[in-house]
Order: C-alpha cells, then sequence, then structure tokens
C-alpha cells in the first residue's frame, strides 16, 4: 500500500471538491441569508486538501511543486489496494467535509456528521426538520444526494482528464452494481455519458414537477433527490405534502428511472431497445409489479381500491429502489405490508444505478444459483450452469456474490443487535439497521416514516453512519480497510 500517494491523491480531490460549496453559497446570497457556512466550507476543504497534497507519493520523481500540481503524477498503474483506499476516504473525508455547514448554523457535530453522510450516501435518513433550516442548507442537502447519486469519484472522472487517465480502479470500487459497464473506450467518456444521461433526467423532472404546480424551488430539490434515490424532501411530510396524485405519479416514475442501471438508459436515448431485453430491467419491473399488486391487495383492508393502489404503487417504487420518499405513515400498515416494505428494503435497485441495497441482479443470480444447487442434488450427473441471457456466469463471480451476501446479512444482524441491546424495540433495531445499510431513510418504529432519527443515542447515530457508508460502497471497498495487511506496504 502506497499511503503517501493515496493522501495525495486525496488531497487534490479534496481541494477541487471545495468548488461545489458555491452552488449552495449563491442560493444564500441570492435569498440574503448568512454565506459564512459556504465560504468557511470552502476554505476549509481547500486548506485540507493543498495540506494532503503536497504529501509526496512515494517514487514521484522529485520536480518543482509547480509541476507536480500542474500534472498530477500518477503512479504508472493504479491497484485496487490504492483505489479501495482512495474512495472509501474519499467518502468519509467529504462527508465530514460537507457536515460544516451544519455545525456552523449550530447542528451538533455528531448530527451534522450523520446528516451529511446520509446525504451523501444518498440515504436520506435525517435528524432536521427541513422547515427550520435555511433555504440554502436545504439545497446544500439535496445537492449532497445528487452529487452523491452517480458517484462522486465518477463525478470528478468526468470533469477532470488527469484523474480518469489512470482511474479505471477508482471506478470499479465506487461504481455500483456486480461489473463496471464501460460505455465508451475511454474512461473519461464513460464517465460523462453517465452524467449526460443523469442531468437530463434532472432537468426533465424539474421541469415536469414544475408545470404541475410544485414551486421552482422545491422542484429543484425534489430532482435532485429523486434521480440520486435519496429522498431528501424540503418538507416534513415528504411528498404527501403536496397531496397531488399526479405529482406522486411523476415522482415515482423518476424514481423508477433512478433505480434503473444508467447504462441501459443511456442506449435507450441512443435508439437501443436493449433494455427490454436485458433480464435484470425485467426482473426489476417484474419485482415492482408483483410487489405493489400485492400491498394493494392487502391495503384494500384499510384503503378503498383506487387509494391503495395510489400508496402501494408509490411505496413500492420508493422503497425498492431505496428513494425514501413517503405519500403515507406505512408505519401504521399491517404487519404483513410492513413485512413486504422490508424485503424491499434489501433488495433495493438495479445495478449501475443510484439505488442502494443487495441489488436486483445478485438477487436474480442467487436464485438461479439456488436453484441449479437443488436440481444438482436430484440430478447429480447433469451439468448445468448459472447464465445472464447467453452470458455462462462464471463460478468465480457467483462466489463473490454469495460472499457478499453473506457479509450483508452479517453486517445487518450485528449492527441489529447493538441497536437492540442498546434499549430499542426489535421493529426499529432491524428496520433501522436495514434502512441505512440499504440507503432507504424511512425505517419503522421509532426511524418510521412519520419520525426523525434525532432520538437515537449518539453511538448509534456513529453505527448508522457505518451502515450508511459501507452499504454505499457495497462492503467491500470499506472493510478491507479493517484488515492489517490491506496497509502493509508491498513495493
Amino acid at each position: 500500500m502506497n499511503v503517501k500517494y493515496v493522501l495525495n491523491f486525496l488531497g487534490r480531490l479534496l481541494t477541487q471538491f471545495s468548488v461545489v460549496f458555491i452552488i449552495p453559497l449563491a442560493f444564500s446570497i441570492y435569498y440574503k441569508e448568512n454565506p459564512t457556512p459556504f465560504i468557511i466550507a470552502i476554505m476549509f476543504s481547500i486548506f485540507i486538501g493543498v495540506f494532503l497534497a503536497l504529501i509526496r507519493p512515494e517514487g514521484e520523481i522529485k520536480d518543482t511543486l509547480l509541476k507536480s500540481w500542474l500534472e498530477y503524477l500518477l503512479p504508472e498503474r493504479m491497484r485496487y489496494k490504492e483505489a479501495f483506499a482512495i474512495v472509501s476516504l474519499s467518502w468519509l473525508s467529504i462527508s465530514l467535509i460537507g457536515s460544516i455547514p451544519y455545525v456552523l448554523i449550530g447542528i451538533n457535530p455528531i448530527d451534522s456528521f450523520f446528516e451529511s453522510m446520509s446525504g451523501f450516501t444518498t440515504t436520506g435518513a435525517s435528524v432536521l426538520i427541513p422547515e427550520k433550516l435555511p433555504k440554502s442548507i436545504l439545497v446544500w442537502r439535496s445537492l449532497t444526494q445528487w452529487l452523491g447519486g452517480m458517484g462522486i469519484i465518477v463525478l470528478f472522472l468526468a470533469i477532470f482528464p488527469s484523474m480518469a487517465r489512470k482511474g479505471a480502479p477508482l471506478f470499479q470500487a465506487e461504481y455500483p452494481g456486480v461489473t463496471m459497464v464501460k460505455l465508451k473506450p475511454r474512461l473519461r467518456d464513460t464517465a460523462l455519458s453517465l452524467y449526460k444521461v443523469y442531468i437530463f433526467l434532472t432537468l426533465l423532472e424539474i421541469l415536469t414537477l414544475w408545470s404541475l404546480g410544485v414551486s421552482l424551488f422545491d422542484a429543484i430539490n425534489h430532482a435532485f433527490t429523486t434521480l440520486s434515490t435519496g429522498g431528501y424532501s424540503t418538507h416534513s411530510e415528504s411528498i404527501a405534502y403536496f397531496n397531488n396524485p399526479k405529482v406522486e405519479y411523476t415522482v415515482a416514475i423518476f424514481a423508477a428511472l433512478g433505480g434503473s442501471n444508467f447504462a441501459l438508459l443511456y442506449f435507450l436515448f441512443k435508439g437501443s431497445g436493449k433494455i427490454f431485453s436485458d433480464e435484470e430491467f425485467r426482473a426489476y419491473i417484474s419485482f415492482i409489479l408483483f410487489f405493489t399488486a400485492i400491498l394493494t391487495f392487502i391495503n384494500t383492508e384499510r384503503f378503498n381500491l383506487f387509494d391503495s393502489l395510489r400508496y402501494s404503487v408509490f411505496q413500492t417504487i420508493s422503497i425498492m429502489t431505496t428513494t425514501g420518499y413517503t405519500t403515507i405513515d406505512f408505519d401504521l400498515w399491517s404487519d404483513s405490508a410492513k413485512l413486504i416494505l422490508l424485503l424491499l428494503m434489501f433488495i433495493g435497485g438495479s445495478s449501475g444505478s443510484t439505488g442502494g441495497g443487495i441489488k436486483v441482479i445478485r438477487i436474480y443470480l442467487l436464485i438461479q444459483y439456488a436453484i441449479q444447487q437443488i436440481l444438482r442434488a436430484a440430478e447429480p450427473r447433469t451439468v448445468r450452469a448459472v447464465r445472464y441471457g447467453n452470458t455462462v456466469i462464471k463460478k468465480e463471480l457467483l462466489d463473490d456474490i454469495a460472499a457478499f451476501f453473506i457479509l450483508y446479512i452479517f453486517v445487518f444482524v450485528v449492527s441489529s443487535l447493538i441497536i437492540s441491546i442498546s434499549g430499542y424495540d426489535l421493529l426499529t433495531s432491524i428496520s433501522a439497521t436495514a434502512a441505512t445499510l440499504g440507503n432507504v431513510g424511512p425505517g419503522m418504529g421509532l426511524a418510521g416514516a412519520g419520525e426523525i432519527y434525532t432520538h437515537f443515542y449518539p453511538h448509534i447515530k456513529l453505527l448508522l453512519c457505518f451502515n450508511m457508508w459501507v452499504g454505499r460502497l457495497e462492503l467491500f471497498t470499506v472493510l478491507s480497510l479493517f484488515i492489517p495487511s490491506f496497509w502493509k506496504k508491498s513495493w
């Protein structure tokens, strides 16, 4: 592990990250609010970034400081060790710096870090009441989710050629899903293509919501947090505030798009129908339809058929895509309905989406693999392979998926146990863990749709922050940091 190189790269990233504070700073000036929190955040990000960037990576040719800054020298080959460390520490440090504006408006440090981590990881679990926040802070909350949705590293790979030049391991370490999708021969072009789709859909949702009577400010904020499947709202009632079925269905559609594979959306915009033949996308739509039908049936005991369908469609899409918006307090639903929603928290969105959870493709392949093992026990001489379309899935990939699933459940169980031991009821413990590990946001019980996470003990908030962090980067990237041999110098 080249630790100096990791710190140097992290410093360059934080220096460039300071630019994003200009957006909420502009809103604070426009709304005549105090711009100081964002000015200090810019200065702090630059200061820490420059300090770390001055650390010379081992193996770098000694040269003038100016040349090292202009050329952004990188080692000839970035290994996955360095990539995992850079991505994990980047998300952690950016969440810490992103908490500065909250601290400077009087929020305690742990709550500020919780809100920032929840934003960047697109979890949407909140400890704040939106109506009590300045508009510029609301914009910052929404922007953190929009930036975190497609990925912070992917954004900088798209903007800065020096990072994209040898940053394929970074892309792989951050990009959600089983495999990295490369749309273009050049990595930077792939990142740009993904962001073009992301920006287009964001603008389209802003215009659609605005045309439906939503204020421009609310339309911007909710578009930022819908496509990113984040779920932060400018209102405590979330989407229920608007009480408009057209707004609800619009948000549901864009949340479903956010939970889809953006590579397939890119091909769709290019005129290709590849998305409709993709097995994961078909499974994704099938899950949504299947669980919507079940919830609609269950909820007819509480609502008429129209309202049951209305609430069930929205909450199925919102929870499965890990967006986390609500149109009703589903904590008041029947136990069977809540069990369905809890299951959806685990499934999550598609690979290559902004959604969290285990991901549809993993569930799809695990089901195939389980069926294959059952058939193998019944017919041991018959050779069968797990397929994805016409592709035979290698055993190594299936082992990775099985390991991911086991680790995911292990983290879930341990985290739930710690919360339960701390004095919280079982429903609160397991749903808060599922909601943060899957980057969903609202859970049940004391973490329910009508609640905020402010009443949790400080150490539990930090544990939930860890869940958000490890869940957003899909376990391996973060957990590898806790293996001592990972940090050993090997070159």
